[in-house]
């Protein structure tokens, strides 16, 4: 008798469906991490998207903030917090949440355990808009990792970029720099990148557009580096700030930097680049331009020179001959004697009053409908610019065909750059030899700079370096460095403190 039940069972488990019945959907599909909708807030979205990607889910809390021990009761105040001592140390995600919707963030930061192409997937699938730093400290990242990140920052307008202490792939960073690329401040700190890492990172670094600031602190660059760098730096006019401090750097780099600063002579495949350049503006400025006929005139509008049958037959009457007296007489025959004004003035009176006040009527009936258009037009014009976001980046014109170039001894001299404002030399090997390149490069910019009105570097720093801090070079350039530093004031003479005393 079980044994039957048994049978009977199963057969009940296995019935078909019938016709008239509605099958039950396939969920599997929905299930991916391509198919969930987001909801806006990032914890929520994040969670799902780990359980749905079948990834151990990683605790997320706000930056600088520790999980409190719950073993802790809460009667009374107090005045400390127990915590386990692991908790610092467990993976986590901290995060900064945005400042008008708090269940989004605006920086992510990933400290001191390694990150693996999963949950670099599972980010890029949940990131909001509204991230703007990433900071991934100490993870372990490789090339693969860099190449994961990718679509996250094609996903989100992410503007501070943090990989510091990644040495695995130090020669890997130029696959960032890509021409969608949208980050401004960019940190390499600690990824012991030496001279062959550079070349790859300086050739990407030549056309980018975005990096405002580069750090490269305590790296192996060395003087081959710096010199890899300056290559960059010569036709780069968007970098602002660079930070080369702790990189071992002597007088030899510290020279390749101040001819950057100062003039440059271009090179063969330079010149020809600029070439070019010249040659696709041309075309694309005579592409602009209407069409024009063999005559020389335009298609769009006929010249200036072309006139009507009425002009040519006034101009053939002129070349006739007609005699003076002729021509008095038609003037007399045409203009109208001063009593038929007179009459007609009579006449007209009325007609003439009626058209001055539908004329005043007309006046005012148009200033009033100009002014509610004009304010109604202030309006829209307030409320677009408000709609339409202004633009964050700057176009800068490429040097090679800068109008102020001159030709010295058969070669093409153009300005140096003069977009790179300030500068970190820190912590390296730099002598008084050194000091002096910087010195005459910078005072080359201080007179350029007053007659053109650019800035060029206003901030350099080089602390604990190889040099006489009382050799004249080094005296004299920090006084120069204090005078073009914008914050800096002039202080009061103690002469001139001494006569407004005596005055009063």
């Amino acid at each position: 008798m079980a044994k039957k039940k048994e049978k009977s069972a199963a057969k009940e488990e296995v019935t078909p469906v019938q016709d008239g019945e509605p099958e039950e959907a396939d969920t599997g599909d929905d299930l991916s991490p391509e198919g969930y909708n987001l909801t806006g807030d990032f914890t929520a979205d994040l969670n799902e998207i780990f359980k749905r990607s079948v990834v151990d889910p990683i605790p997320i809390r706000q930056r600088g903030t520790i999980a409190s021990n719950p073993d802790v009761s809460d009667s009374g105040p107090i005045t400390y917090i127990t915590v386990d001592k692991m908790t610092s140390l467990r993976p986590a995600l901290e995060v900064d949440p945005d400042d008008e919707n708090k269940a989004s963030i605006k920086g992510l930061f990933i400290k001191g355990w390694r990150v693996e192409m999963p949950l670099l997937t599972c980010l890029s699938y949940c990131v909001p808009s509204t991230l703007v730093t990433l900071s991934l400290w100490r993870c372990g990242l490789k090339r693969e990792t860099l190449e994961a990140l990718l679509p996250l920052l094609s996903k989100a307008p992410i503007k501070n970029l943090v990989l510091d202490d990644n040495p695995d792939c130090a020669a890997h960073f130029h696959i960032l720099l890509t021409e969608e690329c949208s980050i401004t401040n960019l940190s390499l700190r600690g990824n012991g990148i030496t001279c062959e890492n550079l070349q790859l990172f300086s050739s990407a670094l030549t056309h980018n557009k975005s990096i405002i600031k580069l750090s490269f602190h305590n790296n192996k660059i060395g003087d081959e580096g710096v010199i890899t760098l300056a290559k960059s730096l010569r036709l780069n006019r968007t970098l602002l700030t660079l930070n080369l401090s702790n990189n071992m750097i002597t007088a030899k780099g510290t020279k390749a930097i101040s001819e950057v600063l100062t003039a440059l002579t271009l090179s063969h495949e330079e010149i020809v680049a600029r070439r070019k350049l010249v040659s696709e503006s041309k075309a694309a400025s005579s592409a602009d331009e209407p069409p024009t006929t063999p005559g020389g005139r335009t298609k769009e509008r006929p010249g200036s020179n072309s006139r009507s049958g009425s002009h040519t037959a006034l101009d053939k009457k002129g070349k006739s001959g007609t005699s003076g007296k002729a021509g008095k007489k038609q003037d007399k025959i045409d203009k109208p004697s001063a009593k038929d004004g007179r009459k007609s003035d009579m006449g007209n009176k009325g007609s003439k009053e009626d058209k001055r006040k539908g004329s005043r009527l007309g006046t005012t009936d148009s200033k009033s409908k100009s002014k509610s258009k004009g304010a109604a037009g202030k309006k829209y014009q307030e409320e677009k610019e408000q709609e339409t976001p202004q633009p964050e980046t700057v176009e800068f014109q490429n040097p090679l065909i800068a109008a102020n170039l001159s030709e010295t001894d058969g070669k093409v001299v153009v300005p140096g750059n003069y977009a790179l404002t300030c500068g970190n030399l820190n912590n390296n090997c730099i002598g008084n030899n050194g000091v002096s390149y910087l010195y005459k490069a910078l005072h080359y910019q201080d007179n350029v700079t007053m007659r053109r009105g650019v800035k060029g570097l206003l901030r350099l720093t080089i602390k604990n370096n190889q040099l006489d801090l009382s050799s004249k070079h080094y005296v004299d350039l920090m006084e120069l460095m204090t005078r073009r530093d914008p914050f800096y004031e002039h202080p009061l003479l103690e002469e001139d403190n001494s006569n407004a005393t005596a005055a009063t």
